[in-house]
């Protein structure tokens, strides 16, 4: 029996694209904390970091016949961390992946993870929802340590009161 050939039709989808998801896997947990406090001094406020295992690894510690594999992954580190993060514009996206890049360049490492973008089409917090310069206070109290000002929003604010 034959089968008949079927022509599929896609259909372009036009959307807006308002922001993007950054997503992190780093082999590297050293400069963790510099990637972090330097996004957060970008505006970049919301990351998510998740402990993860790549595949190779885990299969290098459960079946013994891929013990070998362990050299090919980050030096036998069982975990990762995984961060993402909404990005509000191009402009400051651009600044946390050289930010990413520059860190991981200054280590002399290789191999120290990978990065994706992703675009975002929509995004809302929930829950009661605070201006910016209310969670920028939240996060500074949260901190112990003032956030670096942004010099267009130092003047917005000193406008407004």
């Amino acid at each position: 029996m034959r089968h008949k050939k079927s022509k599929v039709k896609w259909h372009a989808i036009e959307c807006v694209i308002y922001m993007y998801l950054l997503i992190v896997v780093i082999n590297n947990e050293e400069i963790l904390d510099d990637l972090l406090t330097g996004w957060l001094d970008m505006g970049i406020t919301g990351a998510t970091i998740v402990e993860s295992t790549d595949s190779l690894q885990l299969i290098s510690h459960h079946i013994p016949i891929f013990a070998g594999f362990r050299t090919l992954t980050s030096g036998g580190t069982l975990h990762n961390k995984t961060l993402f993060t909404a990005i509000e514009n191009m402009k400051i996206l651009d600044k946390a992946v050289d930010y990413l890049e520059t860190l991981c360049s200054d280590t002399g490492m290789s191999s120290q993870g990978i990065y994706f973008v992703l675009p975002l089409v929509r995004f809302k917090r929930l829950g009661h929802d605070l201006d910016h310069f209310e969670r920028q206070r939240h996060l500074e109290k949260k901190l112990g340590r003032p956030l670096k000002a942004d010099k267009k929003l130092k003047s917005k604010k000193e406008e407004s009161g």
